[in-house]
């Protein structure tokens, strides 16, 4: 089979080594046609895609979420700082889409839906909140 890409021959020739090696394995394990082995190879694969891109977008929010947290952490370090004497008053920050959220410690235990995909950082942070009020 001929393609044409803009990938790197190298990148091409490792996914052609991976799905040859995959559908060698179906080949010989399990009586299969070719095309019985590659539409298994093709469901696995995009399952595993699937499945990546969920743990990437709960990643990311888990990261935003870490942002919020270090966010407020040193605005309270900033005012018991101020409070004993060692610095100047913390300036306030802008308020943004951030300030909805509570200030306890926040956290996320559930995955994200495949057709869940967060534009902005504020939508992230709605996204949030709905999944932390689902717990």
């Amino acid at each position: 089979m001929s393609l044409i890409t803009d990938e790197p021959d190298s990148y091409v020739k490792s996914i052609e080594k991976k799905l040859d090696e995959h559908m060698t394995e179906l080949l010989r394990n399990v009586k299969l046609s070719q095309f019985d082995a590659a539409m298994l190879s093709a469901l696995e694969f995009c399952g595993d895609k699937l499945t990546a891109e969920k743990k990437l977008r709960n990643l990311e929010a888990q990261v935003s979420l870490y942002e919020v947290n270090l966010r407020r952490l040193k605005k309270e370090v900033a005012t018991l700082k101020a409070q004993l004497g060692d610095v100047e008053a913390p300036v306030e920050e802008k308020a943004d889409d951030a300030d909805t959220i509570p200030d306890e410690q926040i956290t996320i235990d559930e995955g994200l839906e495949a057709d869940e995909k967060p534009a902005s950082r504020s939508d992230k942070l709605r996204m949030i909140e709905t999944l932390l009020k689902k717990n």
